[in-house]
Parts: structure tokens; sequence; C-alpha cells
């Protein structure tokens, strides 16, 4: 009775152990499978209208003539933004485009970074340089851009704040205003979907 009773002891230790060392293991491989391939969640790839968009990190990801389109937002996340109908006209076959903003706005860090994305996918896509600027002096060597520097040849996008958000066009000068510094991120991606023509 006594070396049954070990044995039975050993057995039930042996299958212990091996439970603990499998669920180690598919942990263990869990670990390394997210290292080397990324969660892959259902609805990483969606459609809107004719395009294919997936999601790369934080970015949404779609191709433009054989090249690599990022945008912050999704395009049904900012399709309601009201932008009026000629400013594609406005932006279009441009050699540069001048964009500024209140350097002590409250959403000037927002803005910032909306110009950098914007700047480069002006840059990457249509060969447009856009620089940028503020609409005071500074201490900084940056350009005093304001909507009366806009010319048919240069237009000016200013970026400024408001209770709003939408996009509209005054003579060849674009106002770009916004109520949050993520808006003022929508607003940059509405309006690369707008010159992308995708909405």
């Amino acid at each position: 009775p006594f070396c049954l009773l070990g044995m039975r002891k050993e057995k039930t230790n042996r299958s212990a152990k091996f439970i603990v060392v499998f669920i180690a293991a598919i942990m263990i491989f869990s670990v390394f499978g997210v290292i080397f391939f990324g969660f892959k969640q259902p609805g990483d790839t969606i459609k809107y209208n004719d395009k294919l968009f997936t999601r790369k990190d934080t970015k949404w990801s779609t191709p433009i003539n054989k090249k690599e389109a990022l945008f912050d937002y999704f395009p049904t996340e900012v399709e309601e933004i009201n932008i009026s109908g000629d400013i594609a006209s406005r932006l279009s076959n441009k050699v540069e485009i001048d964009a500024t903003y209140d350097y002590n706005g409250t959403f000037a860090k927002s803005i910032a970074l909306s110009l950098y994305d914007l700047n480069q996918m002006l840059n990457f896509h249509f060969d447009i340089y856009l620089r940028a600027g503020f609409t005071t002096n500074t201490s900084y060597k940056v350009p005093v851009i304001t909507c009366k520097n806009a010319t048919s040849f240069i237009p000016v996008i200013y970026f400024k704040e408001s209770n709003n958000t939408q996009i509209y066009k005054e003579d060849d000068c674009i106002i770009a205003e916004a109520k949050s510094g993520q808006d003022f991120i929508r607003i940059k991606d509405r309006l690369l979907y707008y010159l992308f023509g995708i909405i």
C-alpha cells in the first residue's frame, strides 16, 4: 500500500509539473509571437470607398500612386469636417505652400506636429514644399506669415484656434479652424484626404 501511495504521489507531482511547464511554454511563445509578429486583430484592414487601409502602429496606411500614404485618423473620423469646394484648386500644382499659426496659442504643439506631417506628405506625394511660420515676430528664425502674404502662386494656410472645426477660404488664404489639439491633427488628415480625392 505504501508503494502504491508513493507511485500515485509521484504521478500527481509529474502531472502538476507538466501542466506548469506547458503553461509557461505557452506564455513564453506568446510573448515571442507578439515581439516578432505583433498583435493581429480582426479589422486591422478596412476598406473605404475603393481604398484599402491597413493599421500600422498608430497610423492608417494606404497606397496612393504606388507610394505609401499615412494618416492619424481613418476617413470616417474626419469626413464630417466642412471644407469649401475650391480649396483643392488653390493647393494643387503649387511649388510652395505657406502655413502659419499663433506661436503662443494653446494648441501650438499640436499644430506644429500637424504641419510636420503635412509637409512630409505634400513633399513626398506632390513635390510641394511647405514653409511654416508664425503670425507674429518671435526670437526664433522663423518667417512671419499672415493671410496678407497669400497669393494665387503661394497660398497660405492659417491654422487658427476657434470654437468650430472647419476649413474655408478667404481670397487666397485658407483658414483651418479647430477647437482642440486633436482637431488640428484631424484637420491635417481632412486636408490630405481632400487633396488625394479620397473624401
